[in-house]
């Protein structure tokens, strides 16, 4: 009778288990997303233009959501009168920005 009980407690504990499983996710059953990368524009060796923000705007519109900026180019440029040492350097930014949005 104790081994009876004790496989049929086995039995009932795998039976829930494999009834809990069914709830899982199917493989491929997540959403299909597309990706799209913004990048900042190169107009001559060494110089870059930002991203316009109509451009940005008009992703929007489109159904993409923003998921990061960030830093893709530093461009170190020194600032001044033209003396004699030293001049002080200013570093530029710009920035990439990374979209998404439901295939």
């Amino acid at each position: 009778m104790k081994r009876i009980s004790v496989a049929i407690g086995v039995l009932l504990v795998a039976a829930i288990f494999l009834w809990a499983q069914r709830d899982r996710i199917a493989p491929g059953a997540y959403a299909q997303l597309e990706v799209r990368s913004v990048f900042p524009r190169e107009i001559s060796p060494g110089k870059y233009e930002q991203v316009r923000e109509a451009e940005l705007q008009a992703l929007a519109a489109q159904g993409w959501e923003l998921v990061s900026v960030m830093p893709y180019i530093y461009r170190n440029e020194e600032h001044g009168p033209d003396m004699p040492g030293p001049r002080p350097v200013v570093t530029q930014t710009y920035p990439a920005y990374f979209f998404k949005r439901v295939r």
